[in-house]
């Protein structure tokens, strides 16, 4: 094979390399130890001082060394062939620093592949792929994970703050507000959502009457069910179920749109052209959270009473207006009131947070993905924080109705 690739020539002080072939991978074989070998022994010929296996020197002395290498006979080559060339070229450079190279007819292919590794060292040692993480580096990581997770909730008032100041300004100059932008973002976070937040609301307010009435004993059991399960659905589970959904599914959308317009420079072109991008990207977006949380936890509300009705008819064959009726009388306004009051500090919670995590998105896909998961993350654990934080202070103060 070797006869086939290369030839190597030596006379006086010059080194000659004629390539041929294909210089590829898979076409390689066993050619780098051979050739490194024959070149070695020709750098000990034209007198280069002592080869790195140890050969002879030729007088003691390092003389300079003219090394050419002619490539007008490749049919291909890859980055596996120029590694070898180029620990050819470091041989040469480490026996002579004053030595001449030359690459005769290289390819644009070979060139711009040789250009690329030109700046690799073929000698430093690569990290391994995995190290052992000592008590310390834990504790260290923790606590770095810990302050980011401080950070991360330190920003939430700051940017409640710049939300009120937009929020002044649209009352200000409600004739310059992106009314139609703040339309078609309602039109997007809704209408596709409904059908999903039904159906989870559906299956799960089944679900929790169908344990609800199996844990209870005794006959009858399914009657005082109806009034607990609608106080629950309408408190709590509805704004769970949907501030999770508009989380995974709305806050990601919105992080990976202006993440995108982060990495295509739109935003930057938006600051040159003097456009607020408060003003132009995170107003209309928060103000149809503001609108799109609400209707669709109504939906999830009426939705969990459908399937809980559902589950009663088909499992116990409660009668339709039977269920209608211990819904009026166990689920107050109130209630309802209590979720309904909890959509705004979640959207505003979800929406500031992926708009945030946009803006922080690199010219790069991986800091997309990366921040895109943080959004959700992020939202996630808002909407149980603020839920729990709502719903714990109306029970504490008795408001609308005890709880």
């Amino acid at each position: 094979m070797s006869e086939k690739l290369y030839r190597l020539v030596t006379q006086n002080n010059q080194i000659d390399l004629h390539l041929s072939g294909r210089w590829t991978l898979s076409n390689l074989g066993d050619i780098e130890a051979k050739l490194v070998r024959e070149f070695e022994q020709g750098l000990d010929q034209v007198g280069l001082g002592q080869s790195a296996t140890g050969g002879a020197t030729f007088g003691g002395a390092r003389q300079k060394i003219i090394y050419t290498m002619y490539a007008e006979k490749i049919e291909a080559v890859d980055t596996s062939a120029v590694l070898i060339f180029k620990k050819l070229e470091n041989l040469v450079r480490t026996f002579n620093v004053d030595s001449e190279i030359y690459y005769v007819d290289l390819s644009d292919e070979f060139a711009s592949l040789k250009d690329k590794l030109a700046e690799f060292d073929l000698n430093q040692p690569h990290e391994a792929a995995y190290k052992f993480v000592s008590p310390t580096d834990m504790l260290a990581a923790f606590g770095l994970a810990s302050l980011n997770l401080f950070k991360a909730f330190w920003e939430i008032p700051q940017l409640f703050g710049l939300f009120v100041f937009g929020l002044v300004e649209i009352l200000r100059r409600p004739f310059e507000f992106k009314f139609t932008s703040m339309v078609f973002h309602l039109q997007q976070m809704t209408v596709p959502a409904i059908a999903i937040v039904a159906a989870v609301s559906f299956m799960v307010g089944a679900v929790l009457t169908e344990q609800a009435v199996v844990r209870l004993p005794g006959f009858g059991t399914e009657t005082f069910v109806v009034g607990f399960i609608g106080m629950v659905t309408a408190r709590e589970t509805s704004i769970l179920l949907t501030g999770m959904l508009v989380a995974g599914r709305t806050s990601s959308a919105i992080t990976a749109e202006i993440g995108s317009m982060r990495m295509n420079e739109e935003i930057d072109a938006m600051k040159v052209m003097g456009l607020d991008v408060m003003k132009f990207l995170v107003m209309p977006r928060a103000m149809a959270m503001l609108l799109t949380l609400p209707i669709l936890t109504f939906i999830s509300i009426i939705s969990g009473f459908a399937g809980s009705g559902v589950l009663l008819y088909m499992r116990y064959e409660m009668d339709f207006n039977e269920f209608v009726t211990l819904i009026y009388n166990g689920v107050e306004i109130s209630d309802i009131g209590t979720a309904m009051i909890k959509t705004p500090f979640i959207a505003i919670s979800m929406v500031l947070v992926a708009c945030s995590e946009g803006l922080k998105v690199s010219s790069n896909a991986a800091s997309l993905g990366y921040h895109t998961t943080v959004s959700v993350v992020k939202s996630l654990f808002l909407v149980i924080i603020i839920d729990s934080i709502i719903a714990i202070y109306f029970t504490q103060i008795s408001t609308f109705g005890g709880g």
